[in-house]
């Protein structure tokens, strides 16, 4: 019997109550995205654990510290998106191509690269991983500070890049890409 070998990982989870700073013990060889997908554990395990009040400034002030333990259990239903652990591999191909969208919150916007079949309508691939997959890697992200009504995206003031983040489509105000020559017309000259 071989025992499985569990690596701290630094991750910060972004939840509507918390910014969470802390580490989570994951299998090498899997994905942020599996990690939160799966469905025997409702509450992700984190250690070394430091909470703020939910902000996408970097660093966090401290007057947003909330509190600070060694273990803490955040349910995986709560959580909005993370920064951490390891991407899903081996994406490309077999059809998928990256697609930029746009994950909108309140108060910030994520922008980057979801893997997705060239054919498929965003709606397509959103009804698709909703029922099993709502966690999906979003590739290059940046988080973007909305302007204006009428800035322009490209405009939009980034709050902070990472290689990846994992979203929660479920709890996502809304997805749009600009993908397809009417939405291309449209957005010229956005980001």
């Amino acid at each position: 019997m071989t025992k499985s070998v569990l690596e701290p990982v630094h991750v910060v989870v972004h939840t509507q109550e918390f910014r969470v700073h802390a580490k989570v013990h994951m299998r090498p060889g899997t994905s942020t995205a599996w990690l939160l997908n799966t469905e025997d554990r409702a509450f992700l395990s984190l250690t070394d654990v430091t909470m703020y009040r939910p902000t996408v400034a970097e660093p966090p002030a401290p007057a947003d510290l909330c509190y600070e333990t060694r273990f803490a259990a955040v349910a995986k239903g709560h959580v909005l998106w993370m920064v951490g652990g390891a991407p899903e591999g081996g994406q490309d191909g077999y059809g998928r191509q990256p697609r930029k969208v746009y994950v909108m919150y309140p108060n910030y916007v994520l922008v980057g690269l979801f893997h997705m079949r060239t054919e498929a309508r965003l709606s397509d691939f959103l009804g698709t991983v909703m029922a099993a997959k709502p966690f999906q890697t979003l590739f290059d992200t940046a988080i973007l500070e909305p302007g204006p009504p009428s800035t322009r995206l490209e405009a939009w003031r980034v709050l902070q890049r990472h290689p990846f983040a994992t979203v929660n489509l479920r709890l996502a105000g809304g997805v749009f890409d600009t993908a397809g020559p009417r939405a291309e017309r449209a957005m010229q000259g956005f980001a």
